[in-house]
């Protein structure tokens, strides 16, 4: 009996590894030209992914090309456009694909109107969708109503406008649509438009990679405990959370570049305080991070 009940919790175990996808970061760069045209540019990161076949959704796409180590198809069919990739496992997988589309602008009543859809066809922790305006133009009045959704942040890129959304934690199969009614005003965007919210942009965009070892804690309280660590306790802190719980001594020793005096030094009083936890194997030890840490007095 106990044979089958442990042959069962194996199988259950692997099948719900089965079809797991998460996509770390959804990120869409597009410009828009004077032409109508819009060049995309969108990159896909999968962090911590088993061996798997993953695929997005494009819209409307003509010219793509796709930079990655994996492999990846092009299936086009009636309403869209699919790529599939089979990805290996492992801590990071890059797919960066561009593409152009004459489909997404339309010339209205003297005036111009981008729309587009992103269908997500896996989990998403992060979404940005960044779109530059073609030189020349601004938007269109009243601008509180001009792009939707209203929740963007608007700046310049020195001479475009930028309007730019950021999401977190989408599910499989939402779609986020976009649009934004622009029209021509004849000059080109002063290099002194507020540069604040261009720098805003660009930190918005890539908070997923600050807050990267997320991923494998899933602990909020971390964020809370690194600024209050000395700079070689952070070193090894962030070197556990590098290579995920459950790391050996000796690779946190070649990380950091520290003695092993002094990283189990640190070690041991990160445990002391109850952030970590040791596990002796042999003649080194294993350390994994404690989840449900108190900062203790």
């Amino acid at each position: 009996m106990k044979k089958i009940l442990i042959s069962l919790l194996l199988g259950i175990i692997l099948f719900s590894n089965i079809g797991f996808s998460e996509v770390f970061q959804y990120a869409v760069n597009a410009e828009i030209f004077e032409n109508n045209t819009v060049l995309y540019k969108i990159n896909l990161i999968y962090v911590n992914n088993p061996d798997q076949e993953v695929s997005f959704t494009l819209q409307n796409p003509s010219e793509i090309n796709i930079e990655s180590k994996t492999d990846c198809k092009i299936v086009k069919k009636v309403l869209e456009t699919q790529v599939n990739c089979n990805i290996k496992a492992s801590e990071r997988t890059d797919i960066q694909v561009s593409y152009t589309s004459d489909e997404n602008v339309k010339n209205r009543d003297g005036y111009f109107l981008y729309a587009d859809s992103f269908k997500l066809d896996d989990d998403v922790e992060t979404l940005t969708v960044l779109i530059k305006l073609p030189e020349a133009t601004g938007l269109r009045e009243p601008i509180e109503s001009s792009y939707s959704p209203p929740d963007a942040l608007k700046g310049s890129d020195g001479r475009r406008l930028v309007i730019n959304w950021l999401k977190n934690d989408l599910s499989e199969g939402e779609r986020f649509d976009v649009s934004i009614a622009f029209e021509k005003t004849g000059d080109i965007i002063a290099s002194n438009f507020p540069i604040e919210y261009v720098i805003i942009i660009i930190i918005v965009s890539f908070v997923g990679f600050a807050l990267f070892y997320q991923i494998y804690l899933r602990d909020k309280n971390v964020k809370l405990i690194l600024p209050v660590l000395k700079s070689d306790e952070k070193t090894i802190y962030n070197s556990i959370i590098k290579h995920g719980s459950g790391v050996n001594q000796k690779v946190i020793v070649r990380d950091s570049g520290y003695s092993k005096a002094k990283v189990s030094k640190v070690l041991n009083s990160l445990k002391e305080r109850g952030l970590i936890k040791l596990e002796r194997i042999g003649r080194s030890n294993k350390v994994y991070i404690e989840k449900n840490f108190e900062k203790k007095a």
